[in-house]
């Protein structure tokens, strides 16, 4: 893969599938969520694929099948979301990074080039997860739906990094790992990079350039 054709001022990540490893996590509570509704319990591979859109259409997904008969969408998902926070907030809970993702994000910290978060994980499940986030990176911002005000693949999250960032189209770069992700960073013109091997539906579209690890974009931007 050629380097690219700037040094980006900014490069915005996506989260789950692309700087840490939660499919795990998730699945746990998935499964929590479905066995004490009498549930069968599903794949890692079938939670993955849920993944990507955010937490409620991953309920929406996996486990309108167990809701009570005046249980809303939103209830259903308020319920899972305890579950999540719980074994997210666990005092010995620990994040697991992706191959490569620390070794990128030291590099551009020595690089001076800014960082930041745009994800379809809630805010109050984000928040679990904060203190270690920002103990490997300083952060510009973490972005989450209710942030944004509205999930990706709405560019409207993105433009607001952006702007919050004073940069440019052509000074920012998106990094994910699934077509929400391509879209997004597609709609608000901006280069997207791609890891293979992520969470939800991979393509279409295409990003700009894939790459098999996260740390593959030091050489790009060097």
């Amino acid at each position: 893969m050629e380097r690219l054709s700037f040094t980006p001022k900014l490069v915005v990540f996506d989260l789950d599938g692309t700087l840490i490893d939660s499919i795990g996590d998730i699945a746990s509570a998935v499964n929590r969520f479905r066995t004490a509704r009498g549930g069968s319990i599903l794949t890692e591979e079938t939670v993955r694929g849920a993944v990507g859109h955010g937490a409620r259409e991953l309920c929406k997904a996996l486990l309108t099948d167990l809701a009570l008969a005046d249980e809303s969408n939103e209830d259903l998902y308020q319920a899972f979301r305890a579950i999540y926070i719980e074994e997210a907030g666990l005092p010995d809970h620990q994040i697991r990074w992706l191959p490569g993702a620390l070794e990128l994000l030291q590099h551009l910290n020595q690089r001076q080039i800014a960082g930041a978060i745009l994800t379809n994980k809630p805010r109050r499940v984000t928040e679990v997860l904060i203190p270690q986030l920002t103990k490997a990176f300083p952060w510009k911002q973490i972005f989450c739906p209710e942030d944004a005000g509205t999930p990706k693949p709405d560019p409207a999250g993105l433009h607001q990094l952006m702007d919050l960032n004073q940069c440019r189209v052509d000074q920012t770069v998106y990094v994910g790992d699934s077509a929400v992700d391509f879209s997004t960073g597609k709609a608000a013109g901006v280069l997207t990079l791609g890891l293979r091997g992520g969470y939800g539906q991979i393509t279409p579209p295409e990003p700009d350039h894939w790459m098999a690890e996260i740390s593959e974009m030091i050489p790009l931007i060097d």
